[in-house]
């Protein structure tokens, strides 16, 4: 092997990497983390209590108002479950793009895991219930509540816990191409649901093309 042309090989991929991810992605984005925040706590303020149907319309309907076709219309029949990190829960995919998605998240139920490792910034926006965070070496939880935003920033790891009925905004900006091995693993070495698994894949794909052919990516 001639390790003299494969250090320069690494070195120009490392390189474009670099100049990618520092100057390139950024551009990308369309959504403002703070316009968002704005967003769900102006909802919350005028939807009442318990109505988080309505919610998911308002939220989406404001959102549309803002990012224009660049938000999918709100849908119930468009549902999906989600497992990743031992996590379960459902998901409605509002925006997917190479450097971005959004999405409705959350479970019934609750649900607990791991947040997996990502290369993105993750904005977890608390529409209903709560989610519990266990940062390493703290014996203490953080507690997220409707109106509050957890940022877990890119590549850094926490666990979580929704402890009973909580939804999401989630908004993550970065290499989301990156980020679907992790959100399609449980499926196919798990819970071996292929149905879910298809689903995900039609309505991520078919989300991220149609903003390709927007011009967003």
């Amino acid at each position: 092997m001639n390790y003299f042309k494969l250090s320069i090989f690494l070195g120009v991929v490392l390189s474009a990497y670099y100049y990618l991810d520092t100057y390139v992605l950024p551009t990308l984005y369309i959504f403002d983390p703070e316009v968002l925040h704005g967003i769900v706590k102006d909802s919350l303020a005028i939807v009442p209590p318990g109505n988080t149907t309505a919610l998911f319309y308002e939220i989406n309907t404001r959102l549309r108002n803002v990012y224009g076709d660049n938000i999918n219309p709100y849908n119930t029949d468009d549902w999906m479950f989600n497992n990743a990190g031992n996590a379960m829960g459902s998901m409605f995919i509002q925006h997917a793009s190479i450097s971005e998605y959004l999405i409705f998240f959350g479970t019934a139920i609750g649900t607990e895991g791991h947040t997996g490792v990502h290369p993105a910034n993750d904005y977890f926006y608390i529409l209903k219930g709560e989610q519990w965070v266990h940062d390493l070496g703290d014996p203490d939880p953080i507690i997220y509540k409707p109106g509050d935003v957890h940022l877990l920033k890119r590549g850094s790891v926490q666990q979580y816990s929704m402890p009973t009925t909580c939804f999401a905004l989630e908004l993550a900006q970065g290499w989301i191409p990156a980020m679907l091995p992790f959100g399609l693993a449980d499926t196919l070495f798990s819970t071996l649901d292929l149905g879910t698994f298809a689903r995900t894949a039609y309505f991520t794909g078919k989300a991220m093309i149609e903003s390709a052919l927007r011009g967003k990516f």
